[in-house]
Formats: structure tokens, sequence, C-alpha cells
């Protein structure tokens, strides 16, 4: 999502009209990334596809560059999160420009024709890893294109309950303000009533960041990460001790990102909720 508040740095139906976003999509391992990927005349040795979606990046010198998808450096080659998962999956990157509400970058034909392309290369599992607003991106796209082929979604301290710095109107430049402001918590509950249900059948998992004794990863609030609809849901849990700007460079986060997409993920029952509740949020 915002990578520096604190630093001001078709083969389904579309459900409602939404605008061109322009997006991009890389393969990054085995690295092809010198050019924009397209369908390859064969698939790959692989069966599964790994997309990682990042989320917002502060342009505040240069606003001409949120109007152009870029990729981070923790979507780059040589990045340690890539080189872990390539060891299971061909991994890609996808990327956006940051001048629209998410539900734009969710719904455009960018995300869509991406996941369709990976489809058509013959690949069986499709995995979608958000990080921030890309977790809100990955949820969203599963919640509205259920059988698009995407199977499963591991969000990284996704603020789907929104983030309150998302309501100021300073430390982004004006072009930005849309998307900044998309992830404002009163945005966020008003997207929740257009999302159709999320699937039973859905593998979604929430990697939840958070500092010692603060209920925050620095940036978004735990509550906001498992949300109550989530936790209502049992999708399931996994905290991280790491703070939101840093999470996907770490060793340990690739580590147990690589564990999840190899794992079959099931919901919780009440009572795993609930122990999980006791840990992040000190409920007794």
């Amino acid at each position: 999502m915002i990578a520096s508040l604190t630093v001001l740095g078709a083969l389904f139906a579309v459900p409602c009209a939404s605008t061109d976003v322009p997006t991009e999509l890389w393969q990054v391992a085995p690295d092809t990334s010198e050019k924009p990927w397209d369908v390859p005349a064969r698939p790959g040795e692989k069966t599964r596809a790994v997309v990682l979606i990042h989320g917002l990046f502060v342009h505040p010198l240069r606003p001409a560059l949120a109007t152009k998808p870029w990729r981070r450096d923790w979507q780059e080659p040589k990045s340690e999160l890539v080189k872990v998962l390539s060891k299971d999956a061909d991994v890609f990157a996808f990327a956006y420009a940051q001048i629209t509400p998410v539900e734009d970058v969710t719904d455009g034909p960018g995300l869509r024709g991406a996941v369709a392309r990976l489809r058509k290369a013959g690949y069986k599992e499709i995995v979608l890893v958000g990080h921030s607003a890309g977790g809100v991106i990955a949820r969203q796209f599963v919640e509205r294109y259920p059988t698009a082929g995407v199977t499963k979604v591991i969000a990284v301290a996704a603020p789907f309950a929104g983030v309150d710095l998302a309501t100021l109107n300073v430390g982004y430049p004006k072009v930005q303000a849309p998307f900044v402001k998309s992830l404002a918590p009163e945005a966020r509950e008003e997207a929740a009533k257009t999302n159709k249900p999320l699937g039973k059948n859905v593998e979604l998992v929430c990697v939840v960041c958070k500092l010692k004794l603060v209920d925050t990863d620095g940036l978004v609030g735990t509550t906001s990460q498992w949300s109550a609809d989530l936790q209502g849901l049992g999708v399931p849990v996994v905290h991280v001790p790491c703070d939101h700007f840093t999470v996907m460079y770490h060793p340990a986060t690739a580590n147990t990102i690589a564990k999840l997409i190899r794992d079959k993920l099931v919901r919780w029952e009440q009572n795993e909720v609930e122990q999980a509740r006791k840990v992040l949020f000190g409920d007794k």
C-alpha cells in the first residue's frame, strides 16, 4: 500500500464500470523481465504461478511516476522473496499506476488479462501475493471474479478495514489522491458493500505484521489486517513480528510466504479464531 507516507515518500464478466489503469506483468523467475511477459509458446516446467502485487508508493517529488507501473525492489529477480519462491513456482511481478481507486485496479483489464494469460499458459495454480493495498486488490479480485482461475491469496499487512492516515490531505501528490483516499476506513467500508461474499472454497490467509507492545505495524492496525468479517469467515492468520515498510524484504517473511503457498489453507473453527485473537489483540 503506502510504501512510506511517513517518508512522504477476458474470460469473465466485469461487475461494474472501471477506469483502464496502466498495468504491466513481468516474469521475474525465470527472469525474462527485460520486457513485459506474454503467453509463452508452451507451458513452463512448473505448474504454479505466483503473482506479486505491490501496494502504494508515494511519489512526492516526481508525481508523474505514479501514472506508470513500476516494480518494487522486492519484486525484482534478485530479491530474497523471488529467489525463495522460485524454488516451487514461476514468479511474476504485477505493477500498476496509482492514480485511481483500488477498485479500478481490481476491475480493470490489466489484472484480469494477466490471470487469463497465465491460465492460457497452462498453470494449474495461480497464487496472488499482495502487500498492503496489493492484498486488498488480490482479495477483491477473488471476490469479484471467483471463476477467473486464482487458487490462493496471501495478503500481507493489508488494510482491509482501512488506514487512518489515508484520510489526510498531505504527504502525497494530488494525482495519487484517489488511490490513497480509497484506502481510508470509510472508503473500505463502502467498497465492502459492493463485493461478493468470499467463497468458502477460496484459500486466503492474512499475514499480519505487528510491532512489540502496539497494535500496529507502524501504519496499519492489526484489526484492519485481519478484519472482523474475515475473522467471522474463519480466514486463518499468521503473525510476523515486523514493520509495514520492510516486511517484504525479510528472509523469514519469504520462507513464511513460501510455506503458505505450498500448504493447503483451510478455514478455522471459532475456537481457533478466538485463540488467535488472544495472541494478536490481547482478548480475554
